[in-house]
């Protein structure tokens, strides 16, 4: 199981993947993501990462804009999803 740090560190990675236009400085744990440009086709690029870099499976009900809506719901999620 990886730590918070790694899990936080990990997600921003894959996020400024999912969203090239967003610079590390502009990326807070707590930045909302949908402002950021996040939209529904991106979205589902970023679970599908997020589930192949964590060896996870999201369960339908947890695909929703307050678990994705920023790096700190994801990582509570992720979190979760692996404890």
């Amino acid at each position: 199981m990886k730590t918070i740090d790694l899990i936080t560190e990990e997600t921003k990675n894959i996020v400024l993947n999912v969203l090239p236009n967003i610079s590390r400085e502009d990326l807070s744990e707590s930045s909302n993501l949908f402002s950021l440009g996040l939209d529904s086709v991106n979205a589902m690029t970023l679970v599908l990462k997020l589930q192949s870099n964590f060896g996870i499976k999201f369960a339908v009900n947890d695909i929703n804009a307050e678990n994705f809506q920023s790096i700190e719901t994801i990582v509570q999620l992720i979190n979760t999803k692996q404890g």
